[in-house]
């Protein structure tokens, strides 16, 4: 039976492409409308590397041809991308700069789970240079918009990763996340970030910034979306040395909300807007919503959380990623963006003693924020204080990103999972996202929560003009 509807009004969502395929849609016809959606905007920077066309049909027709033998494959048919730090054997990887591209001869853990789940690898992502920034506008060779309103930032590192799923460009997409990369672009852009617990998800073939406690977030447009590819992602690989061995993170799952809930919030004192009223108004509208869904807001210290933030580019941790990237940054290439090369070398100042300060210093706050979430169901923060224009950005750009890190900063280094959801569209039309955190191994609890609040925040998916689908609605 062939498709009849009209294919470029269709969502990406699972369970619209689910649908449109149990309805007659082909694989080779939906390829091609997203490389049409891609071509519409191919002035937008939102990609970096798109595979060749009639590789695309070749596994188009290859998932044809295995939705007639095997079509319980858990991503079949599915469209992703992935950020230009993650490789892919035979695919250019640049990391936001050109001096530093080279062919990858080796394919990333998650690439591989995605595709033998019957994923549609697009392509590569455009994203802050070297994964140092949270404003995506760190790329010289030209930086993508915020769908919203394209005088803002679209949020960073995975910048291009989170405006494709937001565009409706695909379904999902891979990104990195060091210190909020797939939270801080899934509040700008209205969709949901997934970070998964280190370790839970492998960063084989990824390039690292903090090897020790980067993750592998995944971008869409609902919260099932996210967990059902992280049910594909997740799982041990000898080949990452911080994966976890036998960690299921879906143990003592819970598959619905609660009647009752204690979740904690930073106190008044650690609240900040950096000024800004209308973003504020929508935290506190988040922190409305779960009160009616039965929550109760506990104010707690948030110190120890705002001290394991600073960590992450002010102090040795910094030395990781200049494991990966100190030689380019310390080079006279002129596509490296003055700000990440600022952030990297940075590093040369800390000594062996400095690192181990650190490390301890680190441990110890994870065993009090780990005594301190032990009896809420989650943390909820704003997952941005704010957004920024890029003129703003452009003008002070250290600043205004660590701003943007505020709420985010200090969650991989203290190993906790979290989720960013969208919280509904300012007054003046930008979109807004709160995050709900918890400990280590922790992911899955926070489902029913994440899909109930986005369930009450209602809207459009991402930039698009489709709303939440009946699934997602049903499950809060």
């Amino acid at each position: 039976m062939p498709f009849s509807s009209d294919i470029t009004t269709l969502s990406l969502d699972f369970h619209s492409l689910r649908q449109a395929y149990a309805n007659g849609l082909t694989a080779t016809a939906l390829v091609q409308e997203v490389v049409r959606r891609i071509n519409a905007k191919q002035n937008s920077y939102i990609w970096t590397h798109v595979v060749d066309l009639e590789d695309l049909l070749q596994r188009a027709r290859d998932i044809d041809r295995i939705r007639t033998q095997s079509p319980t494959l858990p991503l079949l048919g599915l469209p992703y991308g992935v950020k230009d730090n993650i490789d892919v054997t035979g695919i250019p990887t640049t990391a936001g700069c050109n001096s530093f591209s080279y062919i990858s001869e080796r394919t990333a853990t998650v690439v591989t789970k995605l595709h033998e789940a019957g994923g549609i690898l697009i392509g590569k992502q455009n994203m802050d240079q070297f994964a140092t920034g949270l404003v995506g506008i760190r790329s010289p060779h030209g930086y993508c918009r915020n769908p919203f309103d394209e005088r803002y930032i679209p949020g960073g590192s995975s910048s291009g990763s989170a405006v494709a799923v937001s565009t409706g460009q695909v379904s999902f997409s891979i990104g990195s996340d060091t210190g909020g990369s797939g939270r801080v672009p899934a509040a700008l852009n209205n969709i949901i970030g997934l970070k998964p617990t280190p370790g839970v998800a492998s960063t084989y073939g990824f390039l690292y910034c903090n090897r020790s406690f980067d993750v592998a977030p995944i971008f869409a447009l609902e919260a099932d979306d996210a967990y059902d590819v992280l049910d594909t992602i997740k799982g041990y690989d000898e080949r990452d040395i911080y994966s976890k061995v036998s960690v299921d993170a879906s143990k003592d799952m819970a598959e619905r909300l609660p009647s009752t809930f204690q979740f904690a919030v930073p106190s008044q004192k650690d609240l900040t807007f950096f000024g800004d009223d209308l973003a504020q108004a929508q935290f506190t509208n988040a922190v409305e919503r779960l009160k009616v869904l039965g929550g109760v807001p506990i104010e707690i210290d948030f110190a120890a959380f705002l001290e394991a933030g600073t960590m992450v580019f002010n102090s040795p941790l910094i030395a990781e990623r200049w494991l990966t990237y100190g030689d380019i940054a310390a080079s006279n290439a002129e596509d490296v963006h003055p700000s990440v090369r600022q952030a990297i070398l940075a590093a040369e100042k800390y000594s062996a003693a400095d690192t181990f300060r650190v490390q301890y210093r680190l441990q110890e706050l994870k065993k009090e924020v780990n005594r301190l979430l032990a009896k809420y169901a989650f943390l909820l923060v704003p997952t941005t204080g704010t957004v920024y224009r890029c003129d703003e950005v452009e003008a002070n750009p250290i600043q205004l990103n660590s701003h943007l890190g505020y709420y985010t900063y200090f969650a991989n280094p203290l190993g906790l999972c979290g989720i960013s959801v969208p919280s509904g569209l300012r007054k003046d039309g930008l979109p807004t996202g709160v995050s709900l955190l918890s400990t280590a191994f922790n992911d899955y609890r926070l489902r029913p929560y994440a899909i109930a609040l986005h369930a009450s925040v209602g809207g459009y998916l991402g930039a698009t003009t489709h709303g939440l689908n009946t699934r997602q609605k049903d499950a809060a």
